[in-house]
């Protein structure tokens, strides 16, 4: 966990991590206290360690590089709605066909990605 804040919880791990660490100055700067939380572990879900890691956040964003559908971030938009108050987002890549090469980076979120849709969140 790095950060106390509670306005923003940014769940998130791999690439989603960095991205969110490179985003966190432009969400400091729109006045958005955030806590970012690296899950490091993916199965099973630490899902006692992340209730833990979010109490107290107003809004919970995750994100997550792999697909929109079937991905991670799923089982912890779930986890987060039966047991956190917090309002969720998930910033996810997009479905598709594994791309490669440059095309990597059509389908996955980008730190640009992550300040749009956290502020989205936090101004409902």
């Amino acid at each position: 966990v790095q950060g106390e804040g509670a306005d923003l919880a940014i769940v998130s791990f791999a690439n989603g991590h960095y991205l969110s660490q490179q985003a966190l100055p432009a969400l400091t700067e729109a006045g958005i206290k955030t806590r970012l939380i690296d899950m490091r572990w993916l199965s099973p879900l630490p899902a006692d360690a992340l209730i833990a890691a979010t109490a107290g956040c107003k809004n919970v964003l995750i994100v997550d590089e792999t697909r929109h559908s079937g991905g991670v971030a799923e089982a912890l938009m779930a986890l987060f709605a039966e047991r956190s108050p917090a309002r969720l987002a998930r910033l996810t890549a997009a479905d598709s066909f594994i791309a490669t090469g440059p095309a990597y980076a059509v389908t996955m979120p980008s730190c640009e990605d992550i300040i749009v849709s956290a502020k989205a969140l936090v101004s409902k």
